[in-house]
């Protein structure tokens, strides 16, 4: 008996490709990338044909909606495989799937986190930089990492709001169904081999948390201060605005 899909919801910038990476490594999980991508159909060859689009094909997929996710359940249930996915809030409120899945018994959830104040300023620049994926391969290819980026206070309570909704959707989801079908995650912990153990556990997977692997690296890994080139002005705005207690932990 095929064992529930899961998916990873999350918001940018959050770590996901990291963990589907991780995930996707587990010799009984198959794991996708973010299929409803607004650009692209992003699906392997094989799994684009499979499910009888092209790379482009964005409108079509977006029709079909949750058939695109059926026809590839039943491809990795063929192969004895849990299948899951990872895609955005957005992403899936625009093809209108994403009540079905939060509400659905049957569908496992993983809410990704990462500090609303990081995550913005990675935001930032990788909006700046056109940078948003870095791995093993890349990293040492002269890409623009370190760029500071100036703090809008508009644009950090744009992200804080989104933030906040996916916070109150997961929150709901765990109240609703509960740990068997709702966890939470928190990008800091991605890499903890308790944090992954109980993952794989709440996946159903009997692969190995320590055995797991990706080429993702993180982008940024200078103090935090160093990337805001107004730096001063966003710490004041965050005490007006009684947001200081967001600051991750030195």
């Amino acid at each position: 008996m095929s064992k529930p899909p899961f998916v990873i919801i999350t918001l940018p910038r959050s770590g996901s490709y990291h963990l589907r990476a991780l995930l996707d490594s587990s010799p009984d999980i198959r794991c996708y990338g973010e299929i409803f991508k607004g650009s692209e159909v992003e699906l392997p060859p094989d799994e684009l044909a499979f499910v009888g689009l092209g790379k482009k094909d964005t409108q079509k997929r977006d029709e079909m909606g949750m058939a695109v996710l059926n026809r590839l359940r039943k491809k990795t249930d063929a192969d004895e495989l849990i299948f899951g996915f990872k895609d955005f809030r957005f992403n899936l409120a625009r093809v209108k799937i994403f009540q079905q899945i939060t509400n659905s018994k049957g569908w496992r959830k993983v809410f990704l986190f990462r500090n609303p104040i990081e995550r913005y300023i990675s935001m930032e620049r990788a909006d700046l930089t056109g940078v948003f994926v870095v791995t093993e391969k890349n990293k040492d290819a002269g890409l623009d990492l370190k760029r500071p980026i100036r703090f809008s206070a508009d644009r950090f309570e744009q992200s804080m709001g989104a933030h906040r909704r996916l916070t109150e959707d997961a929150q709901k989801a765990l109240e609703k169904l509960g740990p068997d079908v709702v966890h939470l995650l928190d990008y800091d912990r991605v890499n903890d081999l308790a944090a992954r153990k109980a993952l794989m556990g709440f996946l159903g997977s009997t692969g190995d948390g320590a055995l797991l692997a990706s080429d993702h690296v993180k982008q940024y890994t200078a103090p935090l201060e160093s990337g805001v080139e107004n730096w001063a002005e966003m710490a004041g705005y965050l005490e007006k605005t009684r947001q200081m207690n967001l600051l991750p932990p030195r």
